[in-house]
């Protein structure tokens, strides 16, 4: 809404707009303390490398991201607000709107910082799977050329019995 008015009129209506931002940003709050827990779920199954449940979890905050972007839609028109001229039923809501706020921007960096955290330790375990198969096709690799030159070198003929 544009900085000078709100798009609402009467006490009542603004309250109701304000309201309505107050159980969004609630909202946004509770469903980023689930994104939260599920990140903190995945850093462990990513450190004991357990598939099926970093892939159950995936599935369980895609559903969860898909909410938050409902709700940010929700929030969008109070994005372009004069926040000063927004009008409160008591500066306690105002005060809370704030600290909820806050706290979805603390929620985020710490969510993003476990996403980040398991994503490198996901990369450094495919990383270490990988040079143990490296590992193995040498192994195989050189085990097979010892026996072929043994093999070789036992059934060659010579001829010099001839």
């Amino acid at each position: 809404m544009s900085s000078h008015t709100s798009p609402w009129r009467g006490n009542s209506v603004e309250f109701q707009y304000t309201d309505l931002l107050l159980d969004c940003m609630q909202e946004r709050c509770d469903l980023l303390e689930a994104l939260k827990t599920l990140a903190e779920s995945q850093a462990n199954a990513a450190g004991h490398t357990e598939i099926d449940l970093t892939l159950g979890l995936l599935g369980r905050k895609q559903a969860l991201l898909e909410e938050l972007a409902d709700v940010q839609l929700k929030l969008k028109p109070y994005f372009n607000d004069d926040p000063e001229r927004r009008v409160w039923k008591s500066a306690e809501h105002r005060q809370r709107c704030r600290r909820l706020a806050d706290k979805c921007q603390r929620l985020l960096q710490e969510t993003m910082q476990l996403e980040q955290d398991a994503l490198q330790e996901m990369t450094l375990r495919r990383d270490a799977v990988a040079a143990q198969l490296q590992d193995g096709k040498d192994s195989i690799l050189a085990h097979t050329a010892y026996m072929a030159d043994s093999f070789l070198g036992q059934s060659a003929l010579d001829i010099g019995d001839l």
